[in-house]
């Protein structure tokens, strides 16, 4: 699809999914665009786990045949997909459209911060218990869609996982729903790193959720 035909479809209620990678998505991407990672083996089995099947979607891949490939894993789950994005940003860029970009924070600005931000993770709840940044939520990677009403708060909110891949979709959600978000790079495998402090929860105890 040209650039002008993903604009009309998104007008009309379609997604699209952006598989680059989160920091070039994060940098630059198609207003109201989603991250979605591009992984092969488990495309599928991601998306059935977390994309809403009653919406129309457009990838944006790069390169193209990578797109293609997407089209065809994502169709035969059952997703609906109109297409994709022929020649990627360069070309949407070049045809004039606008783009918008996604907040980036490293571990030690949250850490510096953290009084300033309400911490959502999006990991799963076993990995939330075993060590999370003090104070945070749980807000599952899969769930978005579904929780996102469920979701008040009067700070900035800094989405974090096990390094980027699962916040950052978390994170293109909530941008696209007008939230005030921010993808925490790095996530939990450089605050720990850090050394910086973790607190863990009871085993039989819940995970907070939002």
């Amino acid at each position: 699809m040209k650039p002008t035909e993903v604009q009309d479809a998104v007008a009309k209620g379609a997604v699209v999914l952006d598989m680059r990678p989160p920091k070039p998505f994060a940098k630059e991407h198609v207003p109201g665009a989603v991250n979605f990672q591009f992984n092969r083996a488990d495309l599928a089995e991601r998306a059935e786990m977390s994309l809403p099947q009653d919406l129309t979607y457009i990838v944006h891949a790069e390169p193209d045949p990578i797109a293609k490939v997407a089209i065809g894993i994502l169709s035969k789950a059952g997703f609906s997909v109109d297409g994709y994005l022929e020649g990627g940003l360069k070309q949407w860029k070049a045809d004039g459209l606008p783009t918008e970009a996604l907040p980036l924070l490293t571990v030690d600005e949250l850490k510096d911060g953290l009084d300033r931000y309400h911490v959502v993770d999006t990991r799963e709840s076993f990995e939330f218990r075993f060590g999370h940044v003090p104070g945070s939520t749980c807000l599952e990677w899969t769930e978005p869609w579904d929780q996102m009403e469920g979701l008040e708060s009067e700070k900035p909110l800094a989405l974090v996982c096990g390094d980027q891949v699962r916040s950052a979709y978390v994170a293109s959600v909530m941008q696209r729903a007008k939230m005030d978000a921010a993808l925490v790079f790095g996530g939990m495998v450089d605050w720990l790193e850090r050394g910086y402090p973790v607190e863990k929860s009871p085993k039989k105890a819940k995970a907070p959720r939002i």
